[in-house]
């Protein structure tokens, strides 16, 4: 099953505060979308860290200028939250941390210097797979 919000507050007791925090449930919620999902696998398949394809984009979700931000990325601890949300979303792929790295500067972060590359491991438990597949397109007959 594909993690959910609740999933990362339970797994990790010390981000409580980030319950009811819309950015943060925000930035959930794009970490799980499904091309998402696939370009921190990418990234992690490749020995970058997970975040780099879309660390600008997170960084974008809390410099909105129209919304009234809780919290911020000057803050560390928020920044590792983050990373602690990546770390529950590619659990049930089965990818685990591996080591932590700079991230590239094709990233183009501001806020983010480094973060977590994560690596497939065939032991771990898995409840979620990606499905590659290449399918022939069937043509129109015409008549």
């Amino acid at each position: 099953m594909l993690a959910i919000f609740d999933d990362f507050i339970n797994k990790n007791p010390n981000c409580k505060k980030f319950a009811d925090d819309g950015d943060m449930i925000y930035t959930f919620n794009f970490l799980t979308e499904s091309y998402v999902l696939m370009q921190l696998i990418e990234a992690s398949d490749a020995g970058k860290p997970a975040i780099s394809p879309i660390a600008e984009n997170i960084e974008h979700i809390f410099a909105d200028p129209t919304v009234e931000h809780v919290n911020t990325l000057d803050d560390n601890f928020t920044k590792q939250a983050i990373g602690l949300m990546v770390k529950t979303i590619l659990e049930p792929f089965g990818y685990t941390v591996w080591k932590q790295k700079d991230l590239p500067k094709s990233s183009r972060a501001n806020n983010f210097q480094s973060a977590s590359v994560y690596r497939y491991d065939q032991l771990a438990p898995k409840s979620m797979k990606v499905v590659k597949k290449i399918e022939e397109i069937e043509k129109e007959v015409l008549g």
